[in-house]
């Protein structure tokens, strides 16, 4: 009986993806903003009809999320941004990624026992790095915005002083923060009031992070990096047993870094480069599926299904292996992302049996919920913003800086906190990846532009910890050999595999009990799970030469345009 329940379940949830999916993309012929969240988008929409930029809408959108989705990004987290500057054609990338403080150490996640401790990684004082976002928001305004600065966080500093009625999203990840004692007295007092947390409808007025919003549109980073928010930032780490301090803030700069370029058909992948993991990943898993008759087999189909999840294993196994802070270790990016690494991890993929991940070398290893947030935009002018945005995980490490009204991150746990031991998105990680003090933690974080005939084609990405990347890249394919829309490329159910654990994942109502079956028999070990990703994804709509636009139904979010 609990197995009929299960698949009228997930036949429900089949048949409301598909309701979503026919209701079709959202449409503009000019410009087009998705975000997660649909305060951020209108406030977004609102910039590009002001006549500002890509890149003015996109500090927008990431301010007004840092108030209304505060469980995923915010000022006290850190982000990557792609961008396309249209007319000159150039493409570039900006790295505002967290940093280990100086007072960091490789020892400093271990427990008495000389093995890993998640609790000291994960939450509190000492998992919190130096924050990038505000430095990074003021560098894109620097080279690429065009409206006034405070204007950009004019909507933001609206939301967090008047209020809004809390969503159902954030009731929930408020609720479960505060079952598993993660907020901090700080945080409960923001988001558990008279001691209980907000549930749906109820009113969330953040006066403090107001202040701080007000600080940073007044003086830029300096509002943020120095002064009263910075002093209670450094006294709220200390006070916590953390090791970050006013130095770090000071010291702290966003990066302009060369984006990874690659080709898949008659597409060109613009992706982010190291730290992030997901512009090499997404390129590698593309070279390797390119001779692979993708349209042919179908969407969904276990011909189809088979290759891509033995290329994610291959682009896992090599992420443990090679990839690390460019700034502090040799990454070989063009060995992996190019034709010949491909072609020689493409030989060994079976059409008659999966390959064994254990068979693929990695990282040594040893026995050992979605976060985040993306945002894509076009302006007018056609030019493209990819952002993804976090705290890492839900709340980050669960405190505010007592008067700031800024959530810090946990991002010290994207390092390999024990090399060969998995974290919180089970990730398995090398030395190249190990704390010291400046490195920035390796990101599955994939903001990607393609391209096609030299004009934007799509703008896409997504949260979600490893499923980043495997989301993303199944957008791209989605769209490029399975010819859906928008809403579809969105909808329509994905896969997943990191390499290690041993075991293929599918959205528990995508996977037909035929295709599971043939996957099973070619020796794949499929695990049923939640829902995985949150795509945002702007699409070039051939027809009319305009936009289409679509926010994951996984998430809250909206797409609009004009």
């Amino acid at each position: 009986m609990r197995h009929l329940r299960s698949f009228f379940a997930a036949a429900a949830v089949a048949v409301l993806l598909a309701t979503v999916a026919a209701a079709g993309p959202a449409r503009g012929q000019r410009a087009m903003v998705a975000t997660a969240e649909p305060m951020a988008t209108e406030a977004a929409v609102a910039v590009l009809r002001d006549g500002g930029t890509a890149a003015d809408a996109a500090i927008t959108a990431a301010v007004t999320l840092a108030v209304t989705e505060p469980y995923s990004s915010g000022l006290g987290g850190g982000g990557f941004v792609v961008g396309w500057l249209e007319g000159v054609d150039e493409a570039y990338a900006l790295d505002c990624r967290e940093t280990a403080p100086a007072g960091a150490t490789d020892d400093m996640f271990l427990g008495s026992d000389g093995r890993a401790d998640p609790a000291l990684s994960r939450t509190g004082a000492l998992s919190v790095a130096v924050p990038g976002l505000v430095r990074g928001l003021w560098e894109l305004h620097r080279r690429h915005g065009r409206l006034p600065w405070p204007r950009l966080l004019g909507p933001a500093i609206t939301a967090a002083r008047e209020g809004f009625a809390v969503p159902e999203l954030l009731a929930q990840r408020i609720a479960s923060a505060e079952r598993r004692g993660h907020l901090d007295p700080a945080a409960r007092a923001v988001f558990c009031p008279d001691g209980e947390p907000l549930v749906r409808g109820d009113w969330l007025r953040q006066p403090d992070l107001a202040r701080t919003l007000e600080a940073v549109a007044e003086s830029g980073p300096d509002g943020f990096y120095s002064g009263p928010v910075a002093r209670a930032i450094v006294d709220a780490v200390a006070s916590g047993g953390g090791v970050l301090t006013a130095r770090d803030l000071d010291d702290y700069r966003a990066v302009w870094r060369d984006p990874v370029r690659g080709r898949y058909r008659d597409h060109e992948i613009v992706g982010m480069p190291p730290p992030s993991s997901g512009g090499v990943h997404i390129v590698q898993m593309l070279n390797i599926l390119e001779p692979f008759d993708l349209a042919a087999a179908g969407y969904g189909s276990a011909a189809a299904w088979h290759p891509l999840l033995e290329a994610m294993k291959f682009a896992f196994a090599d992420r443990s292996r090679f990839l690390g802070d460019p700034d502090h270790v040799d990454v070989p990016v063009a060995m992996l992302v190019g034709a010949e690494r491909a072609a020689e991890q493409r030989a060994r993929i079976r059409h008659d049996r999966a390959l064994d991940p254990l068979q693929i070398a990695g990282a040594p290893t040893e026995a050992g919920t979605e976060h985040t947030t993306h945002l894509s935009i076009v302006d007018p002018d056609g030019n493209a913003i990819a952002a993804t945005l976090t705290i890492n995980l839900s709340f980050g490490a669960g405190m505010i800086a007592p008067g700031t009204g800024v959530l810090l991150n946990d991002e010290m746990d994207d390092f390999a906190a024990q090399p060969g031991v998995p974290n919180a998105f089970g990730l398995v990680q090398g030395e190249r990846n190990a704390v010291r003090p400046g490195r920035r933690p390796l990101s599955s974080m994939s903001p990607t532009i393609v391209l096609r005939d030299g004009a934007v084609e799509m703008v896409t990405g997504s949260p979600g910890g490893s499923r980043i990347i495997t989301a993303t890249v199944q957008t791209i394919l989605h769209v490029v050999d399975f010819g859906m829309d928008a809403r579809e490329a969105v909808t329509v159910p994905r896969v997943h595999h990191q390499w290690r654990p041993v075991t293929a994942y599918c959205e528990w109502y995508g996977m037909s009990p035929d295709t599971r079956a043939a996957l099973e028999r070619l020796g794949h070990r499929i695990t049923p799970r939640s829902p995985m990703g949150n795509v945002q994804l702007i699409l070039r709509d051939r027809e009319t030469g305009g936009w289409q636009g679509a926010s994951d139904p996984r998430g809250m979010g909206l797409a609009a345009g004009f």
